[in-house]
């Protein structure tokens, strides 16, 4: 397919393991492979102090204030904080930010069914923004079944539930699994290579707009991600028109609203 319209719902910038991946090697990237908007957090790892967090989202909001026509920033952060935390989120909102970042495996293994998100997550649906929670079927605190019943606690909020759960015999169960809970959304990042079970399956179970394309660059790849879809029309009969909802229109709906957000 002739890409000219992508909307990435998963990626990263800044530091990771000594390196850092600035504001215009994304850009580059992003040019690249015709990705005109990115939803962008800093990487996870290395997170552990008030001060680590901070460090995190300034960069994340000075990316966003570099190019805001071309990135939608997330603030990471951890219940594990308290009322910080909310006053944090509250704070990035207020200055640019437009979503919240959850990862419970790297940030104090909290739960996400428990009493210590209601704070954080009332600001999610208070503020019209969303949520990006990493999942894994493996995990004892961020499985798709937690995820799922995080978001039915929170109706208001707009939950995107990362990676189908990361494992690649599972994943199929995760149309079935969210169709109940309708402010559940995909992201497509770190997912099986199997196009049908990604893209095809989903929409017809859920419907376009609760399927959107990411990438989880830069570790992982846009170009093979972009491919994964072009499969799923080539050789699993998904029409050209669903693929290209998938890469910008639903991450639009989605993102209808949000603070800070400008399409």
């Amino acid at each position: 397919m002739d890409w000219t319209h992508v909307f990435d719902m998963h990626s990263h910038l800044g530091y990771l393991r000594g390196r850092e991946y600035t504001v215009w090697e994304a850009l580059r990237r992003m040019d690249r492979n015709h990705i005109a908007r990115a939803v962008i957090c800093h990487f996870v790892t290395g997170l552990f102090t008030r001060e680590d967090f901070v460090r995190a989202n300034d960069y994340v909001l000075g990316a966003v204030r570099a190019a805001p026509d071309r990135f939608v920033g997330l603030c990471t952060m951890t219940p594990a904080f308290g009322a910080w935390a909310v006053e944090e989120f509250r704070r990035y909102l207020s200055a640019g930010l437009s979503g919240l970042k959850l990862h419970p495996e790297r940030h104090g293994l909290y739960s996400l069914t428990s009493a210590a998100m209601e704070p954080l997550m009332r600001e999610v649906e208070s503020a019209s923004a969303f949520v990006f929670v990493h999942s894994d079927f493996h995990s004892k605190v961020c499985s798709p079944y937690d995820v799922v019943e995080m978001a039915a606690m929170f109706p208001g909020a707009k939950v995107l539930l990362g990676h189908f759960g990361l494992d690649p015999d599972l994943c199929g169960k995760i149309p079935a699994l969210v169709a109940g809970t309708p402010n559940v959304y995909l992201d497509t990042s770190q997912t099986v290579d199997c196009p049908e079970a990604i893209f095809v399956q989903p929409a017809r179970v859920l419907g376009i707009g609760r399927v959107l394309f990411g990438s989880d660059a830069p570790v992982m790849s846009p170009e093979v991600n972009l491919r994964k879809l072009e499969v799923a029309v080539e050789e699993f009969g998904l029409p050209v028109t669903d693929a290209q909802a998938i890469a910008w229109e639903s991450a639009a709906a989605l993102l209808k609203g949000a603070p800070n957000v400008r399409m």
